[in-house]
């Protein structure tokens, strides 16, 4: 079922999701502060009850290289899986993005597709990943280079126990004025070898864990960042509820999906989108 998905995601926009992405290497990256490009690569997930908006997750972007069109990305859209589905496990109804309006800077809202146009880890299907082709109109967004993420080419790849981490969630600031603020949560890495750990809507997960003073539960399904040598990298994505929660010997620690899910991902949906096009450049 998700194969199809893949193919009908990838088919209605290998055109629309193209961008010209600039390369985010700044001068920040090198100097241990929170790198610059990488605020705005976040939005949030709320849905609508009660006549107020109720903070459901977190989700990030990513964007992945093209063959076909050199110099130009597939841009998609990544979250923890169950952020989609309600407590029975079923497709949340009514789901909206937050991000940043590009003319005003203020906190503007998009309707999200339905669970069942996302595509999941091709290779792990059961992986808390869920991830779209989605490049929102006149939102001031940058995403992920793939690059960035942390096993992409190797996924043995791993961070050193104590390496610092940061993490990242939407937030709108300011009483009179409003803004959109990416809020940085920042801790160390506290197990940097998977296990798995029972996720709360997810089951079964190989997560790592960072120390971080534990995670408010709408963060669940943001990027998590680890001091990799001169830079930062994406480490994984946060799962704020998990079964030690409850568990005073893992206190205030949050686990991470390693970011291997979601290159597996979007790789599989790039290279989909990429014959696409290639097909497109061949046809009469």
């Amino acid at each position: 079922m998700r194969k199809t998905t893949l193919s009908i995601a990838a088919t209605v926009v290998a055109f629309a999701s193209l961008l010209a992405i600039a390369p985010a290497t700044r001068a920040d990256d090198n100097n241990g502060s929170v790198p610059t490009g990488t605020l705005r690569n976040v939005a949030g997930i709320v849905a609508h009850s009660g006549g107020r908006s109720v903070q459901v997750g977190t989700a990030f972007f990513v964007a992945v290289p093209s063959m076909a069109a050199p110099g130009r990305s597939f841009v998609y859209l990544v979250t923890a899986h169950h952020n989609l589905l309600d407590d029975d496990g079923k497709p949340r109804d009514g789901l909206m993005l937050t991000l940043e309006d590009s003319t005003t800077g203020a906190m503007r809202e998009e309707p999200l597709p339905p669970e069942n146009r996302w595509v999941l880890d091709p290779h792990e299907e059961k992986a808390d990943v869920a991830a779209i082709p989605l490049t929102p109109k006149g939102a001031s967004i940058a995403p992920i280079a793939l690059a960035s993420l942390l096993g992409s080419d190797d996924p043995l790849v791993r961070p050193e126990t104590g390496a610092q981490v940061y993490y990242l969630t939407a937030a709108t600031v300011g009483v009179k004025t409003h803004r959109f603020e990416a809020l940085a949560r920042f801790g160390h890495v506290s197990v940097p070898v998977p296990a798995d750990t029972e996720v709360i809507g997810a089951g079964l997960q190989q997560l790592s864990y960072l120390d971080g003073g534990g995670a408010p539960g709408f963060s669940s399904g943001a990027p998590v960042f680890v001091s990799a040598g001169l830079r930062f990298a994406l480490w994984g994505i946060l799962e704020a509820n998990t079964s030690l929660n409850t568990d005073p010997v893992f206190s205030g620690l949050a686990g991470v999906l390693p970011a291997r899910y979601v290159a597996e991902t979007v790789k599989a949906m790039g290279t989909v989108q990429d014959k696409t096009l290639q097909g497109s450049k061949v046809s009469p």
